[in-house]
């Protein structure tokens, strides 16, 4: 299958080969190299099957074998959508926050937490464990977003009207319907 940037792999519906290698690449900034998040490529939202997008995503994910999640969201140029790695919910809402996507959910006590680790330079995992600890939760495995606004496919989370077209094409039941 040709596409305009090269061949895409076996398995894969939109991003080409070079497309998924800068996304493995992405995913090991997040995982390894203490990058809170990392966007890779955006798209123009018309006509885009989202699906497909998150497809590709999770299969990147799944085979770099590490603990990320993707995201999708509207990228800050109007009609457009951009994509890519996390590791902690937070960093995720203060991407949005910050863009004016949305505003944060979580509560002023942690916005300001994760914006006094990013300004001083913690590591994202030691900003998590400071939210974690002042809010007097428990360490655990890292939990999605909260689900308020959102899609989902698998390791993927979907925001804004991405998400609001992504959902267009699920049944009546609320799951999505099997394409590939």
């Amino acid at each position: 299958m040709q596409a305009k940037n090269g061949q895409r792999l076996t398995g894969f519906h939109i991003l080409t080969e070079y497309e998924c290698g800068r996304a493995l690449t992405s995913i090991e900034w997040v995982a390894r190299s203490e990058k809170p998040i990392v966007e890779i490529g955006g798209r123009p939202m018309q006509n885009c099957d989202f699906r497909a997008l998150a497809h590709d995503l999770n299969c990147c994910i799944l085979r770099s074998g590490e603990d990320v999640r993707g995201f999708i969201i509207p990228d800050k140029m109007r009609g457009y959508c951009c994509y890519g790695f996390f590791k902690h919910s937070w960093a995720v809402e203060a991407l949005l926050d910050v863009w004016g996507i949305k505003k944060s959910g979580l509560a002023r006590t942690r916005r300001l937490l994760w914006m006094q680790g990013l300004v001083f330079g913690y590591s994202p995992d030691a900003i998590q464990r400071f939210i974690l600890s002042a809010c007097g939760e428990r360490a655990s495995i890292p939990s999605p977003a909260p689900c308020n606004g959102i899609a989902r496919y698998c390791k993927v989370e979907i925001y804004g009207t991405p998400a609001r077209l992504f959902r267009r094409h699920s049944s009546l039941n609320g799951k999505y319907r099997k394409r590939y």
